[in-house]
């Protein structure tokens, strides 16, 4: 583990505490303009996210509405109603994403499983970098708005999915996520974590706004293009 992550480590709850959990669950919503331009603006405003650490599997309820939930992993979905009863199931959704414009309307299973891939990473980052089959790297610093923040480049095996495979982490001077690049649905993509509050010994940050990112790193700050909000987390 290099100095920068283990810093990041320390500063998000330590791995000792990490190694303690299994799993999590966390009231959130996520709403912003990139579910308006999918034909779906409302489907993941206040659910619950149940998910594993280690492995990728998530469970959204109640979607896309009450009474129903969905399961995500990688290479299945499935949407069931409250009693677990399986109303319908996709098998390997990425391929459904292919050959989509920034235009492409989404429909349930797609924002379930983009959601799912967002919200996944939001709860196990910094702590799944340690795994081996992950390649970390720390570049040149990043300055904004008269802070210096060290930057973490991140490149995710082929086995996790992802947003996309290469991201850019900074973290403060503590240790915190304060900032993150990469591209979400072809658009160049910057995400500004806050807000962190402390649950069962995991700092987590309750307020994340993405916005679309301009070739030379500012970002567009006219629109959200995704928010998430974190009412509470418990980890297990």
């Amino acid at each position: 583990m290099n100095d920068l992550l283990a810093l990041a480590v320390d500063a998000h709850g330590g791995l000792a505490r990490w190694e303690e959990i299994s799993r999590f669950r966390a009231e959130v919503s996520i709403s912003g303009e990139l579910w308006a331009v999918k034909g779906k603006p409302s489907l993941l405003h206040e659910v619950v996210l149940e998910g594993e650490t280690r492995d990728q599997r998530m469970k959204i309820a109640p979607f896309p509405w009450p009474g129903r939930y969905a399961t995500w992993e990688p290479y299945r979905q499935t949407v069931q109603t409250d009693d677990g009863m399986l109303v319908a199931e996709r098998r390997d959704p990425v391929a459904t994403f292919a050959g989509l414009t920034e235009e492409s309307l989404w429909d349930e299973f797609q924002v379930a499983y983009f959601g799912a891939v967002a919200g996944w990473n939001s709860f196990v980052v910094p702590f799944l970098f340690v795994r081996p089959d992950f390649a970390v790297e720390e570049t040149e610093p990043w300055s904004e708005d008269g802070q210096g923040w060290r930057r973490l480049v991140v490149t995710y095996p082929d086995a996790v999915v992802s947003p996309c495979r290469q991201q850019a982490y900074c973290f403060d001077g503590d240790g915190l996520l304060r900032r993150l690049d990469y591209t979400v649905d072809a658009d160049p993509a910057v995400e500004y974590p806050s807000e962190y509050r402390e649950f069962d010994g995991v700092m987590v940050p309750t307020r994340r706004r993405v916005y679309v990112r301009n070739p030379d790193g500012p970002p567009q700050f006219d629109s959200v293009f995704i928010s998430l909000d974190v009412a509470d987390v418990s980890f297990a």
